[in-house]
């Protein structure tokens, strides 16, 4: 008996224990990659230009980073700076491979991050058979690239994978065919990056 209490006690703390410091240490590798991957961008520059030369500190690229990050964010905000933005997006446009590669990562990066969402809605819908369901997000309407079928609107849904909601299928699907779902598309990507556990679903 007193075995069995102890050996339930030690897996209610050794639970508990799991559940703080495994998202903090998968948090901890996401961000050692971003900082890694900033690191290695700063490698490329030669040792006369490098910012450790100047100011050997630890972290000195993460700052410098973030500030450019910011710095071009302010640019951009103003006249000149869209000016300035939409002519090298002319250019890129102009190169067929790089045009297809940045336009697709920034329309599904404004998604993600910017205030201007392009997911309109959180929808369910059976994919990719019947009685198997998906969380999907509206885009948009479709126009011209797919018309209505017997009359019934088209829409444009991405279908993020878990947990990783970057990557995902892209599909079109008539209005009567997806159910609304009771969540924000913070909420339903909540749940995607969750596997479900955080949230349940109402329809």
């Amino acid at each position: 008996m007193a075995r069995i209490k102890i050996r339930n006690i030690f897996r209610k703390y050794f639970v508990t224990g799991m559940v703080i410091i495994v998202p903090l240490w998968i948090t901890i590798l996401l961000l050692k990659a971003v900082i890694n991957l900033i690191h290695n961008t700063f490698k490329l520059l030669p040792p006369s230009i490098h910012p450790k030369t100047y100011l050997p500190f630890f972290g000195i690229e993460l700052i410098i980073a973030l500030l450019l990050i910011i710095i071009v964010g302010l640019i951009a905000s103003n006249f000149f700076g869209k000016k300035l933005v939409q002519f090298g997006e002319i250019i890129l446009n102009k190169i067929p491979v790089i045009k297809t590669i940045y336009q697709a990562v920034k329309h599904l990066t404004t998604g993600i991050v910017s205030e201007r969402k392009i997911f309109l809605r959180a929808v369910l819908l059976e994919f990719p058979i019947k009685g198997l369901s998906f969380i999907g997000f509206v885009t948009g309407e479709s126009t011209d690239e797919i018309p209505q079928q017997n009359g019934k609107k088209m829409l444009k849904i991405f279908i993020p994978t878990t947990p990783n909601p970057t990557s995902g299928y892209f599909c079109f699907a008539s209005e009567d065919e997806v159910k609304d779902l009771d969540l924000t598309v913070d909420e339903a990507f909540k749940m995607i990056i969750s596997a479900g556990y955080s949230d349940v679903i109402s329809i």
